[in-house]
């Protein structure tokens, strides 16, 4: 199973109540939680803009990617596809 730098809800929010106590440096509190400086900074700076709400997962996925196939195309290719099912790739 790969590594993973995830935390629980509940975990994120110790995180920042520690970090807001002052006990600990960035850099000790990421170790004590296992997670990379560059993850805690992360954690920090988005419960500073958002609030608990920042520390909630985010999804990865891209809001635009320039290599998608327009709708239009999409839509003919599966038209084509339903009038000639056993068509492959290329002739379609």
């Amino acid at each position: 199973m790969p590594w993973r730098e995830t935390l629980r809800m509940d975990q994120r929010v110790q995180f920042i109540a520690d970090y807001h106590r002052d006990m600990f440096d960035v850099a000790d509190l990421a170790r004590r939680y296992g997670i990379s400086r560059k993850t805690a900074y992360k954690w920090i700076d988005r419960y500073d803009a958002d609030g608990p709400a920042g520390l909630v997962d985010r999804s990865r996925r891209p809001v635009h990617s320039p290599h998608t196939t327009p709708v239009r195309v999409v839509a003919a290719l599966l038209d084509v596809r339903r009038h000639h099912p056993s068509w492959g790739a290329k002739k379609l």
